[in-house]
């Protein structure tokens, strides 16, 4: 039995704990819902207060003048920053002291603050409805109309400081996406400037053979000319003659190499008919590719051999340096 009682104890302390913390965590929510609103009000305050005072730095006389020129032209309330009642309020501030032309002035236009503040309101066009109230309080901070409206001013304070809130929310993410595009770009270029100076790496060794190439390649290209290869065919047997070079001119240095100093080296196979003509020349290698090709092959076409009566093949070198 007195177990029971202390089970039943303990359950209604927890109870009352829990019941605690909810109420307080709701006044938080509602502390914090008041403090967002009266951080907009405050806001939206300032920001009506500027226009106003901005006008307040102009000449008294240019100040009457284009209030008296607002009115004929029935720009009670708009536009924002060139209306008679911003004017006749930066007039006020200005004097410091009681006119009584400036506050008949000011009393007759408040009630088109008003109606404008109405309509605003009913259009949910937060931003007019909250410029509007803050003209509205600086002419008479007791004016019944604030009251009236008040909850509807507070929702659409809540709702602009939301959306202000917002925009800076996308301003960020714009600027952090530019940031972002920016700094992708500076990455590619770098991988660019990476994968050009790698290709350039790779392109170096690759000459350096053509300008130290062995003796024989790089310092005697007479046999190419002049003399029959010392190749399996000038072995062959007796029954079968080697071909015999009649003319084998070289192949001359292409005027764009020269003129850039590129050297390089051009392996061929020749194919030789039984008369001595050549049928074919394939390139077996090049390097670099695409520069001595050509030459290459439009010289060794024309080259003349005393044939043999059969087809033979040959290979040739030919350096460029």
């Amino acid at each position: 039995m007195k177990q029971h009682k202390t089970s039943a104890r303990i359950g209604l302390y927890s109870l009352l704990i829990l019941a605690i913390c909810l109420s307080l965590a709701a006044c938080t929510d509602k502390k914090d819902e008041q403090a967002a609103a009266e951080g907009a009000a405050k806001v939206h305050k300032q920001k009506i207060q500027s226009s106003v005072d901005r006008l307040v730095q102009w000449p008294e006389k240019d100040l009457r003048d284009r209030a008296r020129k607002a009115v004929m032209e029935q720009r009670w309330v708009k536009p924002s920053g060139n209306s008679a009642l911003e004017y006749y309020l930066a007039l006020r501030q200005k004097l410091k002291t009681p006119d009584e032309s400036v506050e008949t002035a000011i009393t007759d236009i408040v009630p088109y603050a008003v109606i404008g503040m109405d309509q605003a309101i009913a259009k949910f066009d937060d931003r007019e409805a909250l410029r509007l109230e803050g003209l509205i309080r600086l002419a008479d901070p007791n004016a019944p109309a604030l009251a009236r409206v008040k909850t509807d001013l507070e929702k659409m304070k809540a709702r602009q400081a939301e959306a202000e809130a917002n925009a800076a929310t996308e301003e960020e993410d714009k600027a952090a996406a530019e940031a972002k595009v920016l700094a992708d770009a500076a990455k590619a270029r770098e991988e660019a400037a990476k994968k050009a100076r790698e290709a350039a790496s790779e392109q170096a060794p690759a000459a350096a053979p053509v300008v130290q190439a062995p003796a024989p390649v790089v310092q005697a290209p007479a046999p190419v000319v002049q003399a029959p290869p010392a190749e399996p065919v000038a072995q062959q047997p007796a029954a079968k003659a080697a071909v015999v070079p009649i003319s084998t001119p070289q192949p001359p240095y292409p005027r764009e190499a020269l003129a850039s100093g590129t050297k390089g080296e051009v392996v061929a196979e020749i194919t030789i008919n039984g008369a001595g003509d050549v049928t074919g020349v394939r390139i077996i290698s090049a390097l670099p590719r695409n520069v001595f090709d050509k030459t290459v092959q439009n010289t060794v076409r024309r080259w003349k051999f005393r044939g043999n009566g059969e087809t033979t093949t040959i290979r040739r070198t030919f350096a460029f340096n």
